[in-house]
């Protein structure tokens, strides 16, 4: 099992545009950096407020990618530590769950032809009291979806 962390920072960022987009599901790329073997820190997202509806989230991928490149160029273009891990997007009204679609999206995406070897999916809501709920599921390819061990760094 691989290990995400979080970042406060970085969960008041998501909180905000949650709060912003209220009913409308939001979401983007996650940018991680790997600080020991299978452990990663997520520290950027990308984010498309605009896209997404109250049951569906679609990102614009050369949005991302524009972000992605400023990651890169930012980081040295060190891909070895810092590189894309994932997608990320909210879920207001549902389960912080990933949904059987966005588990075929994310499959689809790690069986494709971009060669990507794993992704990450974060799901994201506000819950009860405020309180920033999540879950995250590892993709790789030709391999079934497992759990990631979500942490605060």
């Amino acid at each position: 099992m691989i290990r995400v962390g979080v970042s406060h920072e970085v969960r008041d960022r998501m909180k905000q545009a949650l709060r912003r987009a209220r009913s409308r599901e939001i979401g983007g790329i996650l940018m991680g950096q790997e600080v020991a073997c299978g452990h990663f820190v997520v520290v950027d997202f990308s984010l498309d407020e605009i896209s997404g509806e109250r049951a569906h989230f679609v990102r614009d991928a050369d949005q991302h990618r524009q972000a992605l490149e400023k990651f890169f160029d930012r980081t040295g273009h060190n891909y070895q530590t810092f590189n894309y891990l994932g997608e990320w997007h909210s879920h207001p009204s549902f389960s912080a769950r990933p949904s059987v679609t966005d588990l075929h999206s994310m499959q689809d995406l790690v069986d494709g032809e971009r060669d990507i070897d794993f992704a990450v999916l974060l799901i994201v809501k506000i819950g009860f009291f405020r309180r920033f709920v999540s879950s995250a599921s590892l993709h790789r390819r030709g391999q079934v979806p497992e759990p990631v061990e979500l942490t605060t760094n």
